[in-house]
């Protein structure tokens, strides 16, 4: 059977110790091995094997190590689109805004999965420059991905999204119209004469009216 590998050396084994254990060292000890253990798996984004790319991924953004952010951004380009996808996670974990314009430019991913993990983590952000990004992925081809730009751009409630989202009240599929109508009620004031007129829709009536009672 194949032996698996230790990736990262003697420093990276024992700082996981540390940061997963119970507290029984020394701070100083804790912490010097925990900075070994950062820079191990920062280098382990470059690794040869694409699992070892995704956990290293995966455990810097819960971490929250934002020493990570410029390689993790990097890592949005890697050939492997399980690589990308966590990646774009753990920079939504970081919240480093440095990477949105990365991020936006992701929503173009020829993966489908990655494109709406995306648009999540671009929601959490909630950072206004997004807003025209999302706007156009209301229009992309996968209906969950236009359901996670619907449900992104309620998050971030900035009125430039109400004409598309006044659009999206009348998509094919129900989810979408669903969350578009959620995310006119999370835009506010602005949404009411565009949610006014979904009321006449047969098909989004019930969730114009829930988004119209959620409106202060």
């Amino acid at each position: 059977m194949k032996k698996i590998r230790f990736v990262g050396g003697e420093w990276l084994k024992e700082g996981m110790k540390i940061i997963f254990a119970p507290k029984r060292v020394p701070v100083s000890v804790e912490e010097e091995l925990k900075k070994k253990t950062n820079v191990a798996l920062v280098d382990s984004l470059k690794d040869r094997e694409p699992f070892v790319r995704a956990v290293s991924a995966e455990v810097l953004g819960r971490m929250k190590e934002k020493k990570a952010v410029d390689q993790l951004i990097l890592s949005l380009k890697d050939p492997s689109k399980y690589v990308r996808e966590k990646a774009a996670i753990a920079l939504g974990y970081i919240g480093e805004h440095k990477a949105v314009p990365a991020l936006i430019e992701t929503l173009h991913d020829e993966s489908e999965e990655v494109r709406i993990t995306v648009a999540g983590v671009l929601g959490h952000l909630r950072d206004r420059l997004a807003v025209p990004a999302l706007i156009k992925s209301l229009e992309d081809p996968s209906a969950v991905a236009r359901m996670k730009a619907a449900i992104a751009l309620g998050c971030i409630a900035d009125p430039r999204a109400i004409p598309s989202l006044y659009r999206s009240l009348k998509d094919e599929n129900d989810f979408v119209r669903r969350y578009a109508a959620e995310a006119l009620g999370n835009i506010g004031r602005p949404a009411v004469p565009a949610l006014l007129l979904g009321l006449k829709d047969e098909q989004v009536k019930q969730y114009v009216a829930q988004a119209l009672m959620t409106i202060k």
